[in-house]
């Protein structure tokens, strides 16, 4: 199967996820969710947005608007100072098409996202789906909580996920 995005195989989502979270925080909740928004997003990687940026990019499909937010709010704060510690990465001088593929920076921006948003991560794939609609795709955005949880089965999100 042909995987997109900087990724070898769809099994690497959850190396990426769970090295990120492991610096971030958030624990199993928060690396099921990375993936599951990677499962919504591009199907783990298998799905090439051909949009050019439009929609926007990585295998979780950050948008630059949301990666400029990120960027401005993080590069100063102690979790850029565990991004550099951990992987040799200066927030402040990432630039927006590296997302494109380095999964490792796509998984970071993701949960920086997450990391924003004040209410707890959902205990169910069902209470996550919300979750990713409301804080994550939006109500700009076109997905729904139904196509998040038939693209995290379509992805295969069960069998990497204990």
């Amino acid at each position: 199967m042909t995987v997109y995005y900087g990724l070898v195989n769809k099994q690497q989502v959850m190396v990426f996820a769970q090295a990120v979270c492991g610096v971030l925080g958030g624990g199993d909740k928060a690396v099921d969710l990375l993936i599951e928004t990677a499962a919504a997003e591009t199907l783990l990687g298998s799905y090439r947005d051909l949009t050019t940026y439009a929609a926007g990019t990585g295998v979780t499909q950050v948008d630059e608007g949301t990666f400029d937010w990120l960027k401005s709010k993080y590069k100063k704060h102690r979790l850029a100072d565990a991004l550099y510690q951990a992987f040799g990465i200066y927030l402040g001088k990432v630039s927006y098409v590296e997302l494109e593929t380095s999964p490792l920076l796509s998984f970071i921006f993701c949960r920086l996202r997450y990391f924003a948003v004040q209410s707890p991560i959902p205990e169910t794939r069902e209470g996550r789906a919300l979750y990713w609609k409301r804080h994550y795709n939006t109500s700009a955005g076109k997905g729904t909580p139904e196509e998040y949880l038939v693209r995290c089965e379509l992805a295969g999100v069960n069998a990497l996920l204990p």
